[in-house]
């Protein structure tokens, strides 16, 4: 900790003499200083904005620092007066003073402007593939997991898991920010958060050292809407859908910016009830024969959930900024499971019928704050974070099971089940960063990072004896887990010439874990220290080629529920199990890169992941039960090769094509003795294809195709849909109507065929996939001039790894 604040403490002095900045003046009519004008940088290609900056209050002074190499323009907006913007010019590192800016006084109202020409619906920035969402009709009107799911490289599968070129436990960001949610609740949360709250996403492979290492496959950054424009305006949105059951929502946005001030909320709610195929065929060894299960699986569940965000950001002076926000969701998840098993081959069993009804009931609220502070140090820029998030669940579930043998009921006595669930999770995080523009072209990068993490949760198990209902000790439970991770990080990067650029950095992170179980009287405690190095270099050919390599070091800790030992009743015959001794992956990632123009794109990488933290089945062929748990298996490899690039087919016809080719390969002692030993070739690709029909009228026609893929012991089919949408603008761009239909064939469906050793197993999973969607927004309020939409903030800690079971 010493050699910390001395770094920082050098740094802060060091911050006074050295960094690169762009400045200027702005003056009014009478060549007296302009305050508080609001000055935009931006690229002069394509007009998309870099950074913001508000003139000095008494001189009408300006600066942008930490800028990168390249060619900008400025512009420069006040209430009442004209907008002025530069002449392009280049900043090749070194101290540039633009000349002073006169503003006019504006004669008439100015009509609406638009900084930012219409954007490609993927860009390369930063060493990130970039999915820009308003670019598109379909990605507008659905929710964020659908938006995911176009994204170069990235894959959803029907129960809403995201992976990354072929490989899961990727680190889901908001506005920057890591979330701690398990798969299982990023998927939810997605789920019910709309598209049109979304201004891109940003995929990383091999982020720097400033980023946690958690993560193996990388990092998906989702960056939200917040308007720029100086007063208030908002957005209303209206959505329905139909598939084979109703969806519905209503929200709004409202933002209020005034030169120092600015206030900003969404609301949204939305209802949707879907239905689930799930069946299963799986065989049991029993005296040299087989035991056949043949189960079929038909679910609906309805879920509501309500989401919201507010913050104030204040400008205490032009070094000085502070925010405060608050965010949370809450809603219910209701469901009913209609199960039907058959038994037949050798059955050792009195019935040859098992019929399972199941009736689920979950409420969930989750809030969180933040505070943070952004204080400019001489040249360098410090920011602070404090985070505070509590998740908490409360679920039950009423489990009916009848026996029958042909036409005989009851042969033996009905199993009636009743679990009722209780988690609580408190999150504490504190993060201070400092960037600083050093001689020579050279930046620093330093901060550090503690979280503490505290976890209870309770299972209340009771079955049915006659009339009564009489808890279970043996099969109730009580788990706590806490956790500390103390982290530090520098990161180095150097512009040596226009061309060739460098990025170093090496992060710490120490970790101290300690799980118990009350009723298996079993504690698990963990203490480790690792060491994440990354390296990326960019070398640049001409104006449209460019080369970058990058490598990085990951690691993927358990999520909590992972941890917990108990055995989760779903049937007779099927289980869920926590693994208290499952251990941390870690990965090491390698990416060569190619890209054209900033768009065109071709991607080599190599992974190789020791200890891969993968979810297997095992079997008892005494019980004849099947329980699913997590397990660490050896090293897990992959090579992928990523194409990306958009075809101007015609004026009015933009294509976009992203095609993934993966080699998968997992070679590992398995649970029961036998080794596996599993490899296989996929392809991922989707193309979209978008028809501009009239100036307001943009129609999109998209597919979507997945080879055969697999993930240590499961092996998945192919997959394929075809999507549509169609937006259309009215009232001079306030109101944005959006209509979609996704898979219209309605072909998507999951299946995975298990085989390894006595346990083979054929399942068949299909979501409801076709679903019509009907999106109607409106904008209101000041919109003079519009921005490229810009969500840079630091405010949104919340939670990654809490567990779930939906």
């Amino acid at each position: 900790m010493r050699t910390l604040t001395a770094i920082f403490s050098l740094l802060l002095v060091a911050s006074y003499s050295f960094a690169q900045s762009i400045s200027g003046a702005v003056l009014d009519e009478n060549a007296k200083p302009l305050p508080f004008a609001n000055v935009l940088l931006l690229k002069s290609a394509d007009s998309s904005m870099v950074k913001g900056a508000v003139s000095d209050a008494n001189t009408g002074k300006y600066s942008f620092e930490k800028i990168a190499s390249g060619k900008y323009l400025v512009s420069v907006r006040m209430v009442g007066y004209q907008t002025h913007f530069s002449q392009p010019f280049e900043f090749s590192g070194a101290d540039v003073q633009l000349e002073t800016i006169s503003l006019s006084l504006a004669t008439t109202q100015l009509k609406e402007v638009s900084v930012s020409a219409a954007k490609s619906m993927i860009e390369v920035k930063n060493n990130a593939i970039v999915l820009n969402v308003e670019s598109s009709p379909i990605l507008s009107s659905g929710t964020a997991l659908d938006v995911l799911s176009k994204a170069p490289g990235v894959n959803v599968d029907q129960d809403g898991k995201i992976s990354l070129k072929g490989r899961p436990n990727v680190s889901v960001m908001i506005d920057g920010k890591l979330t701690y949610l398990s798969a299982d609740e990023v998927s939810r949360l997605l789920q019910n958060t709309p598209a049109n709250n979304i201004e891109s996403i940003e995929v990383m492979q091999n982020p720097s050292a400033k980023y946690d290492a958690a993560g193996n496959a990388g990092i998906i950054n989702i960056k939200l809407k917040r308007d720029k424009t100086l007063g208030a305006n908002g957005s209303l949105n209206l959505n329905t859908g139909y598939g084979r059951f109703e969806k519905y929502g209503v929200g709004g946005t409202l933002n209020y910016r005034q030169k120092k001030f600015n206030a900003f909320g969404n609301y949204n709610y939305n209802y949707n009830k879907r239905f689930q195929e799930l069946d299963f065929y799986r065989t049991v060894p029993l005296r040299d024969e087989l035991t056949i299960f043949q189960q079929n699986n038909e679910m609906i569940n309805w879920r509501d959930n309500h989401n919201f965000r507010a913050g104030i950001d204040y400008i205490v002076s032009p070094k000085t900024t502070i925010g405060v926000m608050v965010n949370g969701n809450f809603g219910s998840w209701n469901g009913n499971n209609d199960n039907r098993t058959r038994l037949s081959g050798l059955n050792p069993n009195p019935y040859d019928k098992m019929a399972t009804s199941v009736d689920i009931g979950d409420k969930w609220n989750n809030i969180a704050a933040n505070f943070n502070i952004k204080q400019k140090v001489g040249k360098g820029e410090l920011t602070f974070d404090a985070d505070y998030s509590h998740w908490k669940r409360d679920g039950n579930q009423l489990l009916t099971n009848v026996f029958s043998n042909g036409e005989t009921q009851n042969v033996i006595n009905p199993l009636y089940v009743k679990m009722k669930t209780d988690a609580n999770i408190d999150i504490k995080a504190f993060k201070a960063d400092y960037s600083i523009g050093l001689k020579n072209n050279l930046n620093l990068e330093v901060g550090a990072k503690s979280s503490w993490v505290v976890t209870d949760n309770n299972l209340d198990f009771m079955t049915k004896q006659d009339a009564d209902w009489a808890n279970d000790p043996q099969r109730s439970n009580t788990f706590e887990y806490t956790e500390n991770i103390n982290a530090a990080y520098v990161n180095l990067s150097k512009q040596f010439s226009k061309t060739f650029s460098v990025q170093a950095g090496l992060r710490g992170e120490h970790t101290n874990s300690d799980g118990y179980s009350a009723t298996m009287n079993q504690r698990n405690k963990r203490d480790y220290f690792n060491l994440f190095p990354s390296i990326s270099a960019s070398y640049v050919v001409g104006k449209n080629h460019n080369f970058s390599l990058s490598l990085s070091r990951r690691i993927d800790r358990p999520d909590y529920q992972s941890l917990n030992p108990f055995i989760y009743f779903l049937d007779k015959y099927n289980y869920q199990k926590g693994n208290p001794f499952l251990n941390p992956q870690f990965t090491n990632s390698y990416s060569l890169t190619y890209s054209f123009k900033n768009a065109a794109t071709a991607s080599l990488s190599y992974n190789k992941t020791k200890n891969a933290m993968t979810q297997i089945v095992e079997q008892d062929n005494v019980s004849q039960a099947n329980f699913a748990t997590m397990a660490n298996l050896n090293d897990f490899q992959s090579y992928s090769l990523t194409l990306s690039s958009p075809i101007p087919v015609q004026k009015w016809w933009m294509a976009n094509i992203n095609l993934t080719g993966v080699y998968n390969q997992i070679k590992s002692p398995f649970t029961d003795g036998t080794f596996i030993d599993n490899s296989q070739f996929s392809v991922i690709g989707n193309v979209t294809n978008t028809f501009s029909l009239t100036k307001a009228t943009k129609l999109e026609l998209t597919g979507f195709y997945q080879s055969a893929m697999i993930y240590g012991i499961f092996n998945f089919s192919e997959q394929y849909q075809i999507d549509m949408g169609l937006s259309h603008s009215l009232m001079d761009g306030k109101m944005r109507l959006r209509a979609s239909v996704t898979d219209v064939f309605n072909t998507r469906n999951n299946r995975m065929l298990i085989s390894q050793g006595t346990l083979n197993s054929n399942i068949y999973n299909k979501w409801e996939t076709r679903v019509a969607r009907l999106t109607l927004t409106y904008n209101f309020g000041r919109n003079e001039i519009k921005p490229a939409r810009q969500r840079k903030t630091s405010i949104d800690d919340v939670q990654r790894r809490v567990g779930g079971n939906n």
